[in-house]
């Protein structure tokens, strides 16, 4: 008996240390930050493609979003960040309106324009930039239990990576793609401080958005 206690108390740290931080994410699970980067996709590709169709369903998504200018500093902070303003739904509804020249959605994009949405999601955006070679690391708060998503938006300009660490040290996002827009979604199972590191791996000044719901 005494044994067993003894590895019971050996064995109760270990337990510990291995909590898991993350909880299983659902694949159906999407956000306001998922949603706005597909909008922002949808009228790249109508625009692309000349499809008023496309372009006003990218506008109808994202006139149910709401996207607030948020306060935030990485470390280090960046120096006057440039703007960086996507497409937002008025700019897209007149897309549209021209890619269709009147002939099958007129309407319906007038109808869009009038339309109010009643509870439209949020997101926060900060913008920064970011020299060649550099990185800049973001501490955000999330709440556990809760799905998350944060996402970096670039203006084309460079090549952006991404690190999302959650806390003990586990990795939960890493993308390293060719692209300056990187998506991460998640679900912490206790409340705490995620660290988001953006690095600029390209040769050109970087200005982005750090998007969160």
């Amino acid at each position: 008996m005494r044994c067993l206690a003894v590895l019971l108390l050996i064995s109760a740290p270990a337990l510990a240390e291995d909590k898991p931080v993350l909880d299983p994410l659902l694949a159906d699970t999407q956000g306001s930050v998922a949603l706005y980067l597909q909008a922002l996709q949808l009228a790249d590709l109508g625009a692309l493609h000349k499809d008023p169709l496309l372009v006003l369903t990218a506008a109808r998504i994202l006139h149910g979003l709401s996207v607030t200018d948020t306060a935030r500093v990485p470390d280090p902070a960046p120096s006057a960040p440039e703007p960086v303003r996507p497409p937002e739904a008025p700019a897209l509804l007149d897309l549209a309106r021209k890619l269709d020249a009147g002939q099958n959605y007129g309407d319906l994009i007038d109808t869009l324009a009038r339309e109010v949405p009643p509870h439209p999601q949020s997101l926060a955006a900060t913008a920064a930039t970011l020299a060649p070679g550099q990185s800049q690391v973001w501490t955000l708060p999330f709440f556990g239990g809760d799905h998350s998503e944060l996402a970096i938006l670039g203006q084309g300009k460079s090549n952006l990576d991404l690190l999302v660490m959650g806390p003990g040290d586990t990795q939960i996002c890493l993308d390293r793609g060719s692209a300056d827009a990187a998506f991460c979604g998640f679900v912490l199972v206790e409340n705490g401080d995620v660290l988001v590191t953006v690095t600029n791996v390209g040769t050109a000044e970087a200005s982005y958005l750090l998007l969160t719901e």
